[in-house]
C-alpha cells in the first residue's frame, strides 16, 4: 500500500500489468510476491534448471496475479547465444592443464567464442560456485577438466541447464560427452616398455584414491605384468597422491623396504618427479640403478634430469575436441552424448634403461 497525495493510504490495487504505482509490474515485485529471489524468477521464466515444484508454482502464481510480462528485449537476450564457453579446471597450478586450456581458448576464438576460466583449486565449494556462476552468466556450454567429479558436482551436472563436456575424468552414468585417455592402455604400454628392457621386478606408485583414472591405470599395470608372465600380486604397490610430495614419500618407503625393485611405474609425471628426487637423495642413479616411467607428458617431464620417460595424454587434442563438441551440440541439441578414449603415446627419454644383469633373480 502507498500513501496518496493527501497523505492518506491509497486503496488502489494492482490489476493487469499495473503495479501499485500505476506502472507495469516489475520482476522485483514478482519476486516479493512469490517470496523468492529475482534470479529464481528469471530461471523459472527462462526454463533453466529444475526448480522445486512449489517454487515454480509460486512464481507463476505471482506472474498471473500481477499480470507480469517480461520485456521483449530481455526475452530476446535470454534466447540469444552469448558466444561464450565456460571452462572449469581442477587446479590451474597443475601443469597438466595449461596446454589443454590454451588449445581450447585458441580453437574457441577461431570459432567466434570466448572462454571464461575458473579454477576449483581442489575445493568442492569453489567448484560449485563456478558451476553456478557459469550458468548465471549464461555461457552457451561448459567444459569440466578434472581428475575427479564429486557426488555434489555430479548431481548438478545431471540436471545442467547448459551442454556439458567433461575432460580427463570418467563420471559414470552422467548423460554428457566425456573425452579422456585410454588410461588402461597407456599404463600397460609403460609396463611393456620396462619389460622390453629386461625389468621383472616393477613397483607401482598409484595416485590419489579418488582419481577416476586410478582404477584403469592399475588395471593396465596388472595386465602388462600378466602379459609378461609376471604375477602382479607379487609386485610392490605404493600409495601416492598425484603430487611430487606423494611420489617422494612412496620412493622413500620403497628404499626402506629393500624390495629388489629395478623399475617404477608412476601414476603421473608429478609422482615420477617426486620419485626421482627421493632416489637422488638416497644415492641411486636413474636409470643405471633403477628406471622410472611417468604418465601425462607435462612440460616439466622433458626438463628434469634425467628427462622423464612417460606415456603422453593428448592434452591439446582434448581441448580442441571439447570446444568442437560443444559447438556441435549447440547446432544439434539432440546429439547423443559419447565417451571418447584417446590413445596414449610412449615418450622414451633418459629415465629408463636396461635392467642390471642378474636383476631378475
Amino acid at each position: 500500500m502507498n500513501l496518496g497525495s493527501d497523505g492518506r493510504r491509497s486503496g488502489r490495487r494492482r490489476t493487469g500489468t499495473t503495479s501499485m504505482r500505476g506502472s507495469p509490474a516489475t520482476i522485483r515485485e514478482v519476486a516479493l510476491r512469490a517470496g523468492v529471489s529475482t534470479a529464481t524468477v528469471s530461471r523459472v521464466l527462462a526454463g533453466l534448471g529444475k526448480p522445486r515444484p512449489d517454487t515454480a508454482a509460486a512464481v507463476m502464481a505471482a506472474v498471473e496475479e500481477l499480470g507480469y510480462r517480461p520485456s521483449g528485449i530481455a526475452r530476446s537476450l535470454r534466447m540469444r547465444r552469448t558466444r561464450t564457453f565456460g571452462l572449469i579446471v581442477t587446479d590451474i597450478q597443475n601443469p597438466f592443464f595449461p596446454e589443454l586450456v590454451q588449445t581450447a581458448d585458441d580453437v574457441a576464438r577461431a570459432m567466434g567464442y570466448s572462454i571464461l576460466l575458473g579454477s576449483a583449486a581442489y575445493d568442492e565449494q569453489r567448484a560449485m560456485h563456478y558451476l553456478a556462476l557459469m550458468a548465471d552468466r549464461r555461457v552457451d556450454g561448459l567444459i569440466i577438466a578434472s581428475s575427479q567429479i564429486s557426488a555434489e558436482s555430479s548431481r548438478w551436472l545431471a540436471d545442467s541447464p547448459i551442454p556439458v563436456v567433461i575432460i580427463n575424468a570418467e563420471p559414470g552414468d552422467l548423460p554428457v560427452t566425456v573425452i579422456t585417455s585410454d588410461n588402461e592402455g597407456g599404463s600397460r604400454m609403460a609396463v611393456e616398455h620396462l619389460v622390453s628392457l629386461g625389468h621383472r621386478r616393477i613397483a607401482c606408485v598409484s595416485g590419489h584414491e579418488t582419481f577416476s583414472a586410478g582404477p584403469p591405470r592399475m588395471a593396465g599395470f596388472r595386465a602388462g605384468c600378466l602379459a609378461a608372465g609376471i604375477d602382479p600380486d607379487e609386485m610392490p604397490i605404493y600409495q601416492g597422491n598425484g603430487q611430487v610430495d606423494g611420489g617422494e614419500r612412496a620412493a622413500r618407503q620403497l628404499l626402506a623396504d629393500r624390495a629388489g625393485v629395478t623399475a617404477v611405474a608412476c601414476y603421473n609425471d608429478m609422482t615420477a618427479i617426486g620419485v626421482l628426487r627421493a632416489f637422488r637423495a638416497g644415492g641411486l642413479h636413474v636409470p643405471q640403478d633403477i628406471s622410472v616411467v611417468g604418465c601425462d607428458d607435462i612440460a616439466a617431464a622433458s626438463w628434469v634430469a634425467p628427462a622423464l620417460t612417460t606415456t603422453a595424454q593428448q592434452k591439446a587434442e582434448m581441448g580442441r575436441m571439447a570446444v568442437e563438441h560443444l559447438a556441435a551440440i549447440l547446432d544439434e541439441p539432440d546429439l547423443p552424448p559419447e565417451v571418447i578414449h584417446l590413445p596414449m603415446l610412449l615418450r622414451i627419454r633418459e629415465s629408463t634403461g636396461p635392467a642390471k644383469a642378474g636383476s631378475d633373480r
